[in-house]
């Protein structure tokens, strides 16, 4: 009786750890396989080389070893990600956010985050982007991984900047540029130096988005940028800053030090057109036409209007003025279709979010009606223990009582025979 009663309770059991498991799907954690572990340790260095590690070895099985599926699905994100690979959805580096998202491994969470912001940020979804980077934040907080905490602020200053949101753009750029110095990474101390400049910009604190910008110059010369376009970008930044400060002497200053390759045409036309040097201005201003960018080139010809207002050029003015008028017409034209653009994108990523979500509530419901039977399964089978037991345990109260009943009619036979003895003996005497 007690056999069997033990044989329903491990029953019970090993069920419930069975369930457990199934249910977490993220028990002891495995040992990583020796791919992506190189891939991981080349990540930052070679992303390329990382890739190409990732796509060469067999895709680990998403049913027998979620842990190295999902850590494969992240790397490979990642890889993209930093090599600037167009990626037309969230679904593969949600594989590996499901799967952190309720683990303790705030590093991989942290991870998984960064790169959902960032490919829903790309695909024109401001918002979840945003809530991923500060789920992001919120997880490297608890590591010492610097180098993804770096890319978290960075990411949302920069969202925060182009929304000319100073004072919370201030605040990521200045804990990213925290995590750039603990990380000891120059190159991310520089980009967070020049974000942190243009938070200044915005705020109107010119003289210390200069300083700022002299800071991330003097660091650029240090890493050896001397002679390259992100040098020569910043300096370009400065000279805008003096600018907008309306300095345009200092401004023009810097301009004319920067290599032919890289003079910013423009800015100089229009330095040389707010000091009254219509003649300068004229010839920076054409050479500035030079380009393929429709909205410089309408920022251009609203100069080269401005300029068509003084006689000597006012008879360039109906030209300038169509010229101004089409490209204007060509960037309203150009938003249109990145506005449809951007629409079809969403409604695809919607539709592809939308079918995962109903086979994972087909998974649910199947998963859901598979426990329920379990469940039922096991009460009937409780019961029908029960009710055998307890018809069991009947028989033996039955058995027990008539076996009481039997000692008491042998105990009265005994007493009855040894009376019968004893009046037969008297009878003897008498």
């Amino acid at each position: 009786m007690r056999k069997i009663t033990h044989y329903i309770l491990y029953i019970l059991i090993a069920f419930t750890a069975l369930l457990n498991i199934r249910c977490s799907g993220n028990g002891t954690e495995k040992t990583l396989l020796p791919e992506l572990a190189h891939a991981e340790s080349v990540m930052f260095d070679h992303p390329d080389s990382a890739l190409h590690i990732l796509e060469a070895m067999p895709m680990p099985s998403a049913r027998r070893d979620k842990e190295n599926h999902a850590l494969w699905c992240l790397l490979v994100t990642q890889a993209k990600v930093k090599q600037l690979m167009k990626i037309s959805s969230d679904s593969l580096v949600r594989i590996a956010y499901n799967y952190y998202k309720p683990t303790d491994n705030a590093r991989r969470k942290a991870m998984s985050a960064l790169y959902m912001g960032d490919i829903n940020y790309d695909l024109g979804n401001i918002e979840e982007a945003m809530q991923y980077y500060l789920e992001g934040k919120t997880e490297v907080e608890k590591t010492d991984d610097y180098k993804t905490g770096y890319l978290i602020m960075s990411s949302l200053g920069k969202l925060y900047l182009y929304r000319r949101l100073a004072d919370y753009a201030l605040e990521a750029c200045t804990k990213a540029y925290d995590y750039a110095v603990k990380d000891s990474s120059k190159r991310y101390q520089m980009t967070s130096l020049q974000n942190l400049a243009r938070c200044y910009c915005i705020s109107d604190k010119l003289p210390e988005a200069i300083d700022i910008y002299h800071k991330c110059s003097d660091l650029a010369l240090e890493i050896g940028y001397r002679y390259n376009q992100y040098y020569y970008d910043v300096q370009s930044e400065i000279a805008l800053v003096y600018t907008n400060s309306l300095q345009y002497e200092k401004s023009l200053e810097i301009l004319k030090t920067f290599p032919k390759i890289y003079q910013h045409y423009s800015l100089i036309g229009t330095n040389y057109l707010m000091l009254n040097q219509y003649d300068s201005a004229y010839l920076y201003l054409n050479k500035a036409l030079n380009t393929d960018n429709v909205y410089a080139k309408k920022t251009i010809y609203s100069s080269l209007y401005e300029l068509a207002d003084t006689p000597q050029y006012r008879k360039y003015l109906k030209t300038y003025c169509d010229s101004l008028l089409f490209y204007n017409d060509s960037i309203i034209a150009l938003d249109k279709g990145k506005e449809i653009i951007a629409y079809k994108e969403k409604y695809d990523h919607q539709k592809l979010i939308t079918e995962q979500q109903r086979l994972k509530l087909e998974k649910a419901d199947a998963q859901r009606l598979l426990f329920i039977i379990t469940i039922c399964l096991i009460v009937v089978i409780a019961v029908v223990a029960y009710l055998y037991q307890k018809r069991i345990v009947r028989k033996e109260t039955t058995i027990r009582k008539q076996s009481e009943q039997l000692q008491d009619y042998m105990l009265q036979l005994h007493e009855y025979e040894t009376r019968l003895m004893h009046n037969n003996r008297y009878m003897e005497e008498l």
